[in-house]
């Protein structure tokens, strides 16, 4: 079983800690070198790096996919998801531990680009992991905070990264916790892309143009895939993708989102309006009430075994539509 290999990393059952996944990453890397490429995009306001791993051959090719996790520091599921699908990807190279037979041949025709953490000074907050920013403890403290450091959704300095993208929304757009200071959660910054990290991601697919980025989050059993601006450039393609990773999940169906003062500031947003390219808000496991993210070890049952197919589907479609998301793509450029 995979679960039982030497080479499989990841944290399933407990907190799975920003300095576990650089370390997993640095591993796949070596485990893996003749596949993989680990670079940084850049870092974090506390200086982190900001961490990806391309599957690919030597030479990048056009054609690429970006897995994006922990865009929100308490929604580690996120992260977990990525990574997990990232070694088990890699793992099915092997004839032993095949989980995504196809696995090699999709890399003929695109590279997968993994960022797990996009909010590394996010996730260390929320898990109350010092170490290595200690000296900025102070100035987290004089952020506002909802509840306790567990719930921390923003980056270090109090701005929610994914209000934070320029998406042209920025001042259309405030969640229903809106905060008009630095908090921990709901303020989306004194103007568009302000973070460092937002900035750092926003080159970073300028440079790659991914035909699909995947953002995850946690909650709701619900995926984001268009907004009323945006979805008449994809010619059902994003419809077509949406039904077949709902029909493998059991997620919820969202409609087209109608209103850009709710939906905006998203880097799934930003990819749409900005690039022309498609752009979907995974949101892992069921919703609820409370700002606290389930238990690490429901982590298999409440995401994994609903959600493990999402990323194939889009891989799957992505290829089978490749020139047609190009020309869109193109055409994008041309208009804008």
């Amino acid at each position: 079983m995979w679960a039982q290999h030497s080479c499989y990393l990841v944290e399933d059952d407990d907190q799975y800690t920003y300095e576990m996944i650089q370390a997993d990453l640095d591993s796949l890397h070596k485990l893996f070198p003749e596949r993989t490429h680990l670079f940084s995009i850049g870092t974090s306001e506390f200086g982190l790096p900001l961490s990806v791993l391309r599957i690919g051959n030597s030479t990048p090719k056009k054609r690429s996919l970006l897995f994006v996790g922990n865009i929100h520091a308490r929604e580690d599921y996120s992260s977990k998801f990525v990574m997990k699908f990232l070694n088990l990807y890699l793992l099915s190279f092997s004839k032993d531990s095949i989980v995504y037979k196809n696995a090699t041949d999709y890399l003929n025709e695109v590279d997968l680009y993994f960022l797990p953490v996009a909010n590394p000074d996010g996730l260390k907050i929320a898990h109350e992991n010092w170490k290595g920013i200690e000296h900025f403890l102070p100035q987290i403290k004089e952020i506002k905070r909802l509840e306790t450091f567990y719930e921390w959704k923003a980056n270090g300095k109090g701005i929610d990264l994914n209000d934070s993208f320029d998406d042209s929304t920025h001042a259309l757009n405030r969640s229903y916790n809106y905060s008009s200071v630095p908090c921990s959660e709901g303020y989306k910054g004194a103007f568009p892309a302000e973070p460092i990290e937002t900035k750092a991601i926003q080159t970073f697919v300028n440079n790659i143009n991914p035909l699909m980025t995947l953002s995850f989050h946690t909650k709701g059993d619900i995926i984001y895939w268009a907004d009323s601006k945006t979805h008449h450039y994809f010619n059902g393609i994003d419809s077509l993708i949406n039904s077949l990773a709902l029909q493998s999940s059991g997620f919820s169906f969202v409609p087209v989102s109608p209103n850009p003062a709710t939906y905006g500031g998203g880097l799934e947003n930003y990819m749409r309006f900005k690039l022309g390219l498609l752009g979907s808000c995974v949101e892992l496991s069921f919703g609820d009430s409370y700002r606290k993210q389930f238990a690490d070890n429901q982590f298999n049952s409440l995401v994994w075994k609903k959600a493990w197919q999402i990323p194939i589907i889009c891989i799957e479609q992505v290829i089978k539509h490749a020139e047609e998301l190009e020309g869109i793509h193109q055409r994008h450029k041309r208009e804008n």
